[in-house]
């Protein structure tokens, strides 16, 4: 059984295009949910009008409150888990196969690793996930879909996947190492999810021909200290809870210099390089830092 899990928040639009491509998919999806994390843009309705309420396949889930992503993806993944899905692909709104053969490709390789059983079946794969000629998200030190494809072996990149962006996982993994943490509310929860995987020993890597669709958030590359790194800052609310749950994951795995390098120096150049309210920026990105060092998670700040 396929699982295709979607969450969502007042993108009902974009949502529409994700379940458009997903309904044209040459691999039939067995189960479809979508995660409406409260949603007042009239999303239900939308789905309503469109049809998607009453196809057999299609299970629409609203959560009483917004649960932030991660307890959006947290939902789903057990939802799925829970109807016996022998693999989940996890998406967010804002994205979308880029054509009706994106998850064929992904699970012509997924069905190759089972069957030489690598990782014992756990497996975390994801697609290629891009805009244009550019990545959406880099991977290593690549920025560009032609750099990636160029790092390519026997079709995948090796440890690279960029979460959760049709982002498939076997049934095996979730039964180890369980459901996205909801605690995260947003931000780093499939950053958290992915090394939680590799943790285990799983087999993680991104199908090069699998292309998927999303937007490339508005950065700025920069040199610091040598070191090639992303310049962008989001809604001080939103930086809280980058900065508080990396320092969580950092903290967990003694990677104290990524706190002080990425999170706050780094982070600190950006904001007073960029157009943005930075006094409160950066008052809420420390006091991300100061709960992620002593654990304090869940929605501890209102967007």
């Amino acid at each position: 059984m396929v699982a295709a899990v979607i969450v969502t928040y007042n993108r009902k639009t974009e949502l529409c295009k994700n379940l458009e491509m997903l309904y044209v998919q040459s691999v039939y999806l067995d189960r479809i949910i979508v995660v409406d994390n409260c949603s007042t843009d009239g999303t239900k309705e939308q789905l309503d009008i469109k049809g998607y309420l009453s196809r057999e396949n299609f299970e629409y889930l609203k959560t009483k409150e917004n649960i932030g992503g991660a307890g959006g993806f947290y939902t789903g993944t057990k939802a799925a888990y829970d109807l016996g899905a022998d693999w989940v692909i996890l998406m967010d709104d804002d994205g979308r196969p880029a054509d009706e053969n994106t998850f064929e490709k992904l699970f012509k390789e997924v069905k190759k690793l089972e069957k030489e059983n690598v990782a014992d079946g756990k497996l975390f794969i994801n697609t290629l996930v891009q805009q244009g000629e550019m990545l959406s998200f880099k991977i290593g030190n690549m920025y560009r879909v032609d750099e990636a494809i160029a790092s390519v072996e026997n079709g995948l990149i090796i440890n690279a996947a960029n979460p959760f962006n049709g982002t498939l996982v076997t049934r095996k993994l979730v039964e180890e190492i369980g459901f996205p943490n909801p605690d995260f509310f947003i931000k780093g929860d499939e950053v958290d999810y992915k090394q939680r995987a590799f943790d285990v020993g799983a087999f993680v890597a991104t199908v090069a021909d699998a292309r998927y669709v999303h937007p490339r958030p508005d950065t700025e590359e920069r040199l610091v200290l040598g070191i090639r790194v992303p310049f962008f800052v989001e809604a001080p609310w939103k930086e809280y809870y980058a900065a508080r749950n990396f320092t969580y994951m950092y903290k967990k795995k003694r990677q104290y210099k990524a706190i002080v390098f990425e999170l706050i120096f780094v982070k600190i150049l950006a904001i007073f390089s960029m157009k943005c309210k930075k006094c409160k920026t950066i008052r809420y990105m420390l006091k991300g830092v100061v709960d992620g060092w002593f654990g304090k998670l869940g929605a501890t700040v209102k967007p």
